[in-house]
């Protein structure tokens, strides 16, 4: 049988033509791994894209160029895309703008997800190019736009907003598990947005769906990156993600039906996941740490004092609390966070009374979650009707702040504990009396170390009492009572 030649190998001694390869060209153009002509000060390809040209690596991959011969402008409306028509002849169809500054993401996040494997593969690991994008498209790319214009800010303090608009989109061009978080969050954003509420809504309905899918690659690629060796060049980006995926994991609610949300539904191991938050947090600062000098997020790291244990923590000043307060939960002058596991949640309680809950005092608010000791959560996952109260009371807070993704678990999760509450004690005030009355014998035996006198706060709530725990945002009392 006669062996198969290709035509264009025919003739003896036809050999390729030499040429030298070079390694001289822009930064975009090896990121995107095409050929560049070298011209300076700009390539054509990059001005063709509308990008700076770098080669020297002092500007950032896939940098936006203010000119060129077509610009993307991320500022712009996320419902308007730019048609440009090129010097092409008549017949040629107009080209989208959004369409090829996808595709130029695509092709950076494509090569950073072959470059994470070349650089951190471990033997037996699956390579991240296949778990990360199938494609980035234009609506995509109005995703990345609205989490520029409109998401970005509402997470963080008032401080980190600005740092974190301008640094975690560049990161993201080439960290595919940090662009698949933005999406998410975003996402997540826009259910929010659609029924502010929490009432059944098909539109939100897609929005949580279509989150909850690039949440799955964004944590499936973020695992995978935090198993391996990590190079510092990465170390940026995981702090960001880190920062998304805390404010999405504190969002994310199954249900929008408080009779089918925890305590009410059926206990799962993983019911109160997410008041570990705060942990993972602490690890990945340990990990990407933000406050080293070469960090983009380094001026940042003053500010993030939610890491070190607050000062009010040390405060032994107990006038903020009601005296039927300290009975109920067996709070004396001799106290102690170590003695009575209620004493530091109550703390940070109290000083949240007047405040509420903006960008500029969010930090004071997280303590509760932030601070939580195991003990505490032990009792809320055994469904503790007193430390249910103080989550719920924590809710409430969270309910009328300007903080959206505290505000959904808040309205939600808030209305099952009153229901749960109201079902198994009378609401707020049969708890109160049940647990005012109780001998001291039964009140030591239940854990709580040091009692008050078990003759106090007995009879009807006290003004004082209800004025403390009353719903904010109106005239409104609180329905179970």
């Amino acid at each position: 049988m006669p062996a198969v030649v290709s035509r264009f190998q025919q003739g003896p001694g036809r050999k390729r033509k030499a040429h030298a390869k070079s390694r001289k060209g822009c930064g975009n153009c090896k990121l995107r791994r095409v050929k560049c002509d070298e011209t300076r000060p700009r390539c054509k390809k990059c001005l063709s894209y509308g990008v700076l040209c770098s080669y020297d690596g002092s500007k950032p991959a896939l940098d936006l160029a203010a000119h060129g011969s077509f610009q993307v402008d991320l500022t712009q409306s996320a419902h308007v895309e730019k048609i440009v028509a090129f010097s092409t002849p008549p017949q040629m169809p107009p080209v989208s703008v959004n369409r090829i500054m996808a595709a130029t993401v695509q092709d950076s996040l494509s090569a950073a997800a072959v470059g994470m494997d070349m650089s951190t593969a471990m033997p037996g690991s699956e390579p991240l190019h296949r778990v990360s994008f199938l494609s980035f498209t234009a609506a995509d790319l109005e995703i990345v736009k609205r989490f520029q214009e409109r998401t970005v800010m509402t997470i963080g303090t008032r401080k980190t907003a600005s740092t974190y608009r301008d640094c975690i989109c560049h990161l993201a061009f080439t960290h595919p598990f940090l662009m698949h978080m933005i999406l998410s969050l975003t996402l997540l954003h826009d259910a929010y947005l659609a029924s502010p509420q929490l009432e059944p809504n098909p539109r939100a309905a897609n929005y949580q769906y279509a989150s909850l899918q690039h949440w799955n690659i964004a944590t499936k690629l973020f695992n995978q990156i935090l198993s391996r060796p990590i190079p510092d060049s990465y170390r940026d980006a995981i702090w960001a993600t880190g920062a998304l995926l805390g404010a999405a994991v504190a969002a994310y609610v199954e249900t929008t039906n408080a009779e089918e949300a925890w305590p009410l539904k059926p206990t799962d191991p993983n019911d109160l996941d997410w008041l570990k938050l705060s942990e993972g947090k602490k690890a990945i600062w340990h990990i990407a740490e933000p406050a080293r000098y070469d960090s983009i997020f380094h001026s940042l790291a003053k500010d993030m004092s939610h890491f070190m244990f607050p000062q009010i923590a040390r405060d032994t000043d107990l006038s903020l609390l009601p005296d039927q307060l300290k009975h109920l939960f067996g709070i004396t002058p001799g106290s102690t966070i170590e003695s009575n596991v209620y004493h530091l949640p109550l703390l940070i309680l109290a000083r949240l009374q007047h405040m509420t809950l903006n960008h500029d005092n969010v930090l004071n608010f997280l303590y509760f979650m932030g601070f939580m000791t195991p003990e505490f959560r032990v009792l809320l996952e055994s469904k503790d009707p007193r430390a249910l109260l103080l989550l719920l009371w924590w809710f409430r807070k969270l309910e009328v702040g300007e903080m959206w993704w505290l505000k959904r678990r808040a309205i939600v999760e808030g209305k099952a504990i009153e229901i749960w509450l109201e079902k198994g004690y009378g609401g707020e005030d049969g708890l109160i009396r049940l647990f005012g009355s109780m001998p001291q014998a039964h009140r030591e035996s239940d854990g709580m170390g040091e009692v008050a006198d078990s003759t106090a706060g007995v009879g009807d709530v006290s003004p004082s009492l209800t004025d403390w725990i009353r719903r904010e945002g109106g005239n409104s009392w609180c329905p179970v009572q």
